[in-house]
């Protein structure tokens, strides 16, 4: 499986008693009153806690998401990698995707090439999914033809140096899909994806392959 894309891809803690809930600086709470260079300084740290409270707000809300058992998510999965099994698959879930199950966008992270296995997307990057499964889920229904198998989506870098991928390639950001549609050969499936991009529906990579199609929301159009 790999990729032909083009490629134009595009703090330590502070100690633990500085910070107040919300990522607010003790230091700013008893330096409003101060002189002037006391209060720029205040600032500064408050600019600081907003950079660092930002991806701690990231993790949290993940962390805070349904780790509920999914339909078809088989247990097996769960002891092999853990929770964020169930909450990624609760995350695709909430996508409300029409033609797409969550067993089968994680199906793929459980792949292994000689000795390496694939992983989850790292947390931050699960939204990155949801504009290229909406474009998939799209598909399905201007093809009218059921999606057979979703053949690769995240990549570990690890995982796409072992499948030969690119080394920038789209699957390692959780943005890239590679698809099979049950009687519907790539070629078509390749035209139905650039005429959906045609029409403003995404804008991203099509790739045409043998036996599956590539797609991806990178954001500006290729085509291969």
């Amino acid at each position: 499986m790999l990729d032909s894309e083009t490629h134009h891809t595009t703090k330590n803690d502070l100690a633990a008693g500085l910070l107040i809930g919300g990522g607010i600086p003790q230091y700013f709470q008893t330096s409003l009153g101060s002189s002037r260079r006391q209060f720029l300084k205040a600032a500064g740290w408050v600019t600081a806690g907003v950079m660092i409270g930002a991806p701690r707000a990231h993790a949290a809300l993940f962390s805070t998401m349904s780790d509920k058992p999914v339909p078809g998510i088989p247990h097996a999965w769960v002891q092999a990698k853990g929770t964020d099994v169930l909450r990624y698959a609760n995350y695709i879930k909430s996508l409300n995707l029409r033609n797409i199950t969550p067993r089968m966008v994680l199906a793929p992270h459980f792949k292994t090439r000689g000795r390496t296995r694939n992983s989850l997307p790292p947390q931050s990057q699960w939204k990155q999914m949801g504009a290229t499964l909406k474009v998939a889920d799209k598909m399905v229904v201007k093809m009218d033809a059921p999606l057979r198998e979703i053949t690769s989506a995240y990549r570990s870098p690890r995982y796409n140096r072992a499948v030969g991928g690119k080394s920038r390639s789209y699957h390692m950001q959780n943005i890239a899909l590679d698809l099979k549609f049950r009687g519907v050969s790539a070629s078509h499936v390749s035209y139905v994806a650039k005429q959906l991009r045609s029409q403003g529906v995404f804008k991203g990579g099509v790739g045409r392959y043998p036996s599956f199609t590539h797609i991806d929301t990178r954001g500006f159009n290729v085509s291969w």
